[in-house]
């Protein structure tokens, strides 16, 4: 077992002229009195002698006739190193016994040290840095204490003596290792005095009626655990003059730094309760009168090396806590009780003042100790305790009367840990209800434009500590937002959003979560705020509502989800941010399940439900119409207003361009209709047909109406099926084909197979359908749109003519002959139509120049050009045709196949217009 020794730390400034080690070249004198006596040390007391001789003594001793330096002086090195050798082991033994190493050692010890020789050997000094250290410690202090018998315990209580007789020969001298030891020997909460505390004193008896006047110590009133043993050796300690000499080392003034204080006093402060009121007040009163002179002698230069060193982060406080101690064992002396906790937070505050980061972080341990005293143990009644004069109330007065918090704030708010040490200063006064206005301001600010580090500690503490917050103060927090809010920049604002988000995650009761989601919906309100911000404020509005624990969280959405509907209905400037947080928020229930309602629990509530409910109390999708071609009616006027207006840089609320603004609301009503499981009604179809496809103010507008009515007809279609035929013939049919996009052609083609389909004129069979009635619905329109259309609008027209009428279904495969001849006579007199109409254009008066070319006025050429092109499309409408079905014929054949051969189209002949049609074998590999 290995224990490392005690007291090094303690050690930082030693006395001017002396290490740790003490100068080999300085020979230390017992005592330095005032006088500059020396004093020679007994058991029996202090003897006066010549200061000359008992220095000329040592130096006889030191030097030689011709005063050179002797040799080192004679100290047992063999038994240092053999316990040095026990101590260390994994399997230690302390050598306690009579004639053994320890004993061997302290003896030569004060042998040493009453000569003033000690400082000159190495060994010795080295015997009180390490064995002598390692070995009280273990036996005092180890867990194998409760395990030795008697007699071991009998002879490590007489090595004790030694060592307190050491102590007190060294005791002028601030010799920090053994002023630690005689602190550990003295302390009655160690292991050895706690399982020896039933031993009986040898200087006092029970009951004995020894005046105090003779005693150091007295047992105390607790005679279950008199503690016997160490009565004994405080009142050694006495009768070895060490109260004296501790005395005359305060009263000499030198060199009384705040370690050596502590050092000094720390021992008694342990023993408190055994010292005899008689000891206190004559030897330790007169100490405690003097502390407070000497630290607050201290200038802020001292003051500061004394806390940048934080083994002694809590000397002050234990100095001052240790003469509380001594004067409570005084009568009548609550007055210098209460002046010692005065100086205790007078020291504290100026640490608080002056340090440096370390220092500031020892003061705030300091203030959170004595908040920790006066808040854990309110009501104690008992001992010391009941003459406490420090209250929760004062520390609280004291905090606010000295601005300690605002001293605080000044600045280490990027530390974490000091951070921390605030927290618990602020809990206090919180809960001692002295939190001010003006604190709640003085927290804030410390953040405001501050390194990011410190903005993120700052929110993180004000998360914490809101939810101790009086109503009054969360609202003053809730000001202090909204007015950052006005001047902060983006990142600022996306700091604030995160911070007021955490103060309603676990909010059960719903009061901080109200507040909340009013301040958010307030701060997306706000006009000067940008769109990425809004939608980040909204979005967190959204997560509280999704993480709240309160007990009505339902009945929260429903509140916020009617407070957005309020929103639509009161305009445009606000409706695309009003249906988008609709459909979040709705979109926090779960989709409906496929199970019966009788099997679901009562309190759950559907995504479908949901907007159900919104349905029926607010016509919803009708809302969203209206606003939709109230909307398009408003920019219809603005675009006759404003010619070459672009819908990509046109934004009419200055948020969304007029783009976003349709396609959002043609979302939502999307939305509204898949996930509510709602039928697109007659009226509504037809106003957004009409607004955005009939009355387009942009060709975008056009576009999507195609796509989104596109999207309405899918696998499951969200348009009423009993007003599809109606819608396509009476809105479909009746738009201009040329306006017809590619999806503009999809939309067409969905609506065209589905009232075919339910017509009966298509049979849907595995992804294609089978066309079992000529007459369909749209052929029509279809001709039109090859005619009449671009080139690629009426190649997909011609793509679905050949689809539908070479996909027949066994009605019309029994008459397939039939079929063909009908549909190529068709084809045949459209174009019979359309040359008809060529030869007319061609023999206007002044069609034909005398050389055969065409003249004539341009708006006759274009039409002539234009029904060249529809006969070029109807004839590509029969080649597609019978291509298709000339390919589908496998067996074998004797005329070729129509890929065989090509058409050649003639020009203009003898003045006439003629079309020759001529076939010519392809040459091919096979004939």
């Amino acid at each position: 077992m290995t224990i490392a020794t005690r007291g090094q730390g303690v050690v930082v400034d030693p006395p001017d002229g002396q290490t740790n080690t003490q100068s080999l070249q300085q020979p230390q004198q017992i005592v330095q009195p005032v006088n500059g006596g020396s004093i020679q040390l007994s058991e029996t007391g202090i003897l006066a002698a010549d200061p000359s001789s008992d220095q000329q003594q040592m130096n006889n001793e030191l030097m030689g006739e011709d005063n050179s330096e002797v040799t080192e002086p004679d100290f047992p090195h063999a038994k240092l190193a053999l316990l040095d050798e026990k101590i260390s082991s994994p399997r230690w033994v302390v050598p306690v016994l009579p004639e053994q190493e320890l004993e061997v050692l302290l003896q030569a010890s004060i042998d040493l040290c009453r000569k003033g020789l000690d400082v000159h050997s190495e060994a010795c000094q080295r015997f009180f840095r390490e064995g002598l250290t390692v070995s009280f410690t273990k036996i005092l202090t180890d867990d194998a204490v409760n395990s030795w018998k008697f007699n071991i315990h009998h002879c490590i209580y007489q090595n004790c003596e030694r060592l307190v007789e050491l102590c007190v020969v060294k005791l002028s001298q601030d010799w920090f290792p053994l002023l630690d030891l005689l602190a550990m020997v003295f302390n009655p909460n160690n292991k050895f005095h706690t399982f020896n505390g039933t031993r009986p004193s040898e200087t006092v008896s029970p009951g004995s009626n020894i005046p105090d006047e003779d005693l150091y110590a007295q047992l105390p009133p607790d005679t279950r655990t008199p503690r016997g043993w160490l009565v004994d050796l405080i009142n050694r300690f006495g009768n070895l003059g060490g109260f004296q000499i501790l005395l005359e080392r305060f009263q000499s003034g030198k060199n009384l730094t705040v370690s050596v204080i502590y050092a000094l006093i720390r021992p008694f402060g342990l023993c408190y309760e055994f010292l005899t009121v008689h000891t206190i007040v004559k030897y330790l009163m007169p100490i405690v009168e003097m502390v407070p002179v000497i630290l607050d002698g201290l200038t802020d230069d001292e003051l500061k090396k004394e806390a940048k060193n934080e083994s002694k982060n809590d000397a002050i406080s234990a100095i001052i806590k240790a003469a509380k101690c001594l004067v409570a064992r005084v009568p009548n002396e609550e007055e210098m009780v209460k002046s010692l906790e005065i100086f205790r937070l007078k020291m504290i505050l100026r640490l608080l003042q002056i340090s440096s980061f370390n220092g500031k972080m020892n003061a705030l341990n300091e203030v959170n100790k004595v908040i920790a005293s006066v808040t854990y143990y309110p009501h104690r009644h008992t001992g010391l305790e009941e003459e406490e004069w420090l209250t929760a109330e004062r520390m609280a007065k004291w905090i606010k009367e000295n601005r300690v918090l605002q001293i605080v704030l000044r600045d280490s708010l990027h530390q974490p840990q000091y951070v921390e040490k605030l927290e618990k200063i602020l809990r206090f006064i919180i809960k001692e209800r002295a939190l001010t206005l003006e604190d709640l301001d003085n927290v804030w600010a410390a953040q405001a434009g501050k390194h990011e580090a410190i903005v993120k500690n700052v929110h993180d503490l004000l998360a914490k500590l809101a939810w101790d917050f009086s109503p009054e103060q969360l609202d003053h927090l809730f000001e202090c937002f909204q007015a950052s809010w006005t001047n902060a920049n983006k990142k600022q604002r996306e700091k604030l959003l995160e911070l007021i988000r955490r103060l309603a995650e676990d909010d059960k009761d719903g009061v901080m979560a109200h507040k909340v989601l009013t301040l958010f919906w307030n701060l997306a309100h706000s006009d000067d705020v940008p769109t990425e911000i809004m939608d980040q404020a909204l979005t967190a509005h959204v997560k509280i509502l999704d993480y709240s624990c309160s007990q009505e969280r339902d009945a929260q959405k429903t509140v916020w989800l009617d407070n957005c509907v309020e929103e639509l209905k009161s305009g445009d400037k606000w409706a695309l941010p009003a249906l988008k947080q609709i459909r979040e928020i709705c979109c926090l229930y779960e989709p409906s399940p496929n199970m019966n309602h009788s099997q679901r629990s009562h309190h759950i509530y559907y995504r479908q439900e949901v907007i159900e409910r919104l349905q029926n109390q607010h016509s919803l999708v009708i809302l969203v119409t209206n606003s939709l071609t109230s909307y398009m009616d408003k920019v219809r006027q603005i675009a006759k207003e404003n010619n070459g207006l672009d819908p990509n840089n046109f934004f009419p609320d200055n948020r969304y361009n007029h783009i976003q603004q349709v396609q959002e609301r043609l979302n939502f009503l999307r939305f509204l209709l898949k996930d509510g499981q709602l039928w697109l009604c007659a009226d509504q179809a037809k106003e957004i047909w009409q607004c955005l496809a009939e009355e387009a103010v942009f060709p975008s507008d056009r576009e999507a109406c195609f796509k989104w009515f596109s999207k309405l007809m899918g696998e499951e279609p969200d348009l009423d099926p009993a007003i599809n035929k109606d819608f396509f013939e009476n809105n479909i049919l009746q738009l201009d084909p040329t306006l017809l996009t590619e999806s503009g052609m999809k939309c067409f083609e969905r609506f065209f197979k589905a009232v075919n389909s339910k017509e009966g004129k298509l049979k849907a069979k595995r992804r294609a359908f089978l066309m079992d009635d000529v007459d369909l619905i749209g052929t029509e329109y279809i001709w039109r749109v090859v005619t009449n259309s671009g080139d690629d609008i009426a190649n997909r027209a011609i793509e679905l003519l050949k689809e539908v009428n070479t996909n027949l279904g066994p009605r019309l495969q029994s008459s397939l002959l039939e079929f063909h001849e009908t549909y190529i006579s068709e084809c045949l007199d459209r174009l019979r139509a359309h040359y008809d109409t060529v030869s007319a254009l061609c023999h206007e008066d002044d069609g034909i120049k005398d050389d055969g070319g065409l003249i004539g006025l341009p708006v006759t050429l274009n039409k002539l050009k234009g029904e060249a092109v529809k006969m070029c499309r109807v004839m590509k409408v029969l080649q597609e045709y019978i291509g298709e079905c000339d390919g589908d014929f496998t067996v074998e054949r004797k005329i070729l196949p129509l890929h065989r051969y090509i058409i050649v189209l003639a020009g203009v002949t003898d003045g006439d217009c003629l079309f020759e049609i001529n076939k010519k074998r392809v040459s091919t590999p096979e004939t």
